[in-house]
């Protein structure tokens, strides 16, 4: 019975941390989260400071290889207050990061 309840506890946990998001509130207050698309993220946020777009090559199921597009909009509200920087793989958006105080 312990045993039951202890690997039920341990999926319940790992389904919970799989299922969280990262958040960005936009500098008009809107907020993103992670697995919004790219056109819903400029429809709420503001102009990115900057965007940044390349190309990068994954190895596929099948060995062949892959093209994923990677953007980065980045969103610089100045000094004393952190900048972010938000990653999009094939037009999703994948992760928030902090990238240190502004200009």
């Amino acid at each position: 019975m312990k045993k039951t309840v202890l690997l039920t506890a341990a999926l319940v946990g790992s389904l919970v941390a799989t299922a969280y998001a990262d958040n960005f509130r936009c500098p008009n207050g809107n907020i993103v989260s992670t697995g919004d698309s790219a056109s819903i993220v400029a429809m709420k946020c503001d102009t990115p400071t900057y965007k940044n777009s390349r190309m990068q090559s994954e190895a596929g199921g099948s060995g062949a290889t892959i093209l994923i597009n990677i953007e980065e909009w980045t969103y610089n509200e100045g000094p004393h207050r952190l900048v972010h920087i938000l990653v999009f793989r094939n037009g999703i958006l994948e992760s928030v990061q902090t990238a240190g105080l502004g200009k």
